[in-house]
């Protein structure tokens, strides 16, 4: 290989290095473009209200367990949202158009439900109820491990 020879192949090597960076780099999604949940919950979309990092805190595998989260309601009318899971009693969180409900949250409703049906680290199936909407979604189970959820562990009440 002679000079002229070796010096065309360095001016072209940049280029073509250039070029295929370039386009390798235009095969990857943005994440910004791709649905994540952020956090330790899940969210859905019940008609006009959204729950937004949806879990469930609870001690054990049939013990009680916290509904964690929040619901928005994006509809101009006030919302009812029927939340139950497994054989627990149903409960009821009323969210003002425009606005959210904090659950388990100081000052925020409590749904607590009598019986978890899944143990920590696993999903447990939660329906949502908002007018004629209904979707049942998975909603992960924790317990008290990490210090933000140690205080929302419900209690477990003495048989009597």
């Amino acid at each position: 290989m002679n000079r002229s020879t070796a010096r065309m192949s360095k001016f072209l090597a940049v280029p073509v290095a250039l070029a295929s960076a370039v386009a390798l780099s235009a095969c990857a999604p943005t994440q910004t473009d791709q649905p994540y949940q952020p956090s330790d919950g899940i969210d859905v979309v019940v008609g006009d209200v959204k729950g937004i990092n949806l879990m469930v805190i609870s001690g054990a595998q049939g013990d009680p367990g916290r509904l964690l989260g929040s619901f928005y309601n994006g509809g101009s009318d006030a919302a009812t949202v029927n939340v139950s899971s497994g054989s627990a009693s149903p409960s009821t969180v009323s969210v003002d158009p425009s606005s959210t409900a904090q659950l388990g949250a100081e000052g925020g409703d409590d749904v607590v439900f009598d019986s978890t049906d899944a143990a920590p680290g696993a999903l447990v199936p939660v329906q949502i109820t908002v007018g004629d909407a209904t979707e049942t979604v998975k909603v992960p189970v924790l317990d008290g491990t990490l210090p933000e959820y140690a205080t929302l562990v419900p209690t477990v009440s003495a048989a009597g």
